[in-house]
């Protein structure tokens, strides 16, 4: 079944169902082939699950969720992304570190994120999530997240990598911290710098 098929018959997006779809190809549930054609251009894509179900929609969701609460592979967050990865055009080599984080946050929005990144370029923050609710029971999604954002780092070349991914820092907001070796401060000034300071002008 194409994805047009199944978008006419759940009411979903192509973009939502190409993401479930890739998901589920990384835990197997769902097999992906090249259907034949003899028109021109790019072939589709035929998508079979191991049993025909009585709604297609239903076998969808059911699926995704049992692939997702597995949570005992520690590869099924790395294979989803690489799926993801390839639903997109690979990006080419940014010039500068900013440019590559601005890559990355225009690639994530063509995903159906809302992704803005900070003035500084060292966090992305994303606002808009179709997955919130189902990573509430699944935590895994904000993992396979996690991991494309790391991917798509890798594709610019440039030495920025994912530190880490607060997730719901406020509700329905979401923040992916930066590792970036051009930004580095001149002097860091903490609390205890600051009040051991204090202490010797009160003696």
């Amino acid at each position: 079944m194409t994805v047009d098929a199944i978008c006419e018959l759940t009411g979903l997006s192509a973009n939502s169902v190409r993401r479930d779809l890739e998901v589920l190809i990384a835990g197997e549930s769902v097999s992906r082939e090249s259907a034949e054609t003899h028109r021109r251009g790019r072939p589709s894509w035929l998508y079979r699950l191991a049993e025909r179900p009585a709604s297609l929609f239903q076998a969808l969701a059911e699926a995704l969720s049992a692939e997702l609460s597995r949570g005992g592979d520690p590869s099924m967050a790395a294979r989803a992304a690489e799926y993801w990865t390839h639903s997109l055009p690979a990006l080419s080599p940014s010039d500068s570190p900013d440019q590559a984080v601005e890559e990355v946050s225009d690639a994530l929005n063509r995903l159906g994120f809302d992704a803005t990144e900070s003035e500084l370029g060292d966090s992305i923050s994303i606002t808009s999530c179709q997955y919130l609710k189902l990573a509430d029971a699944n935590p895994v999604i904000c993992e396979i997240h996690f991991a494309l954002v790391e991917r798509l780092l890798q594709q610019t070349g440039q030495p920025v990598t994912a530190q880490s991914l607060d997730v719901s820092v406020r509700p329905g907001v979401c923040v992916v911290h930066l590792n970036r070796l051009d930004l580095v401060p001149v002097r860091v000034i903490t609390h205890k710098e600051v009040d051991t300071r204090s202490e010797g002008n009160a003696l």
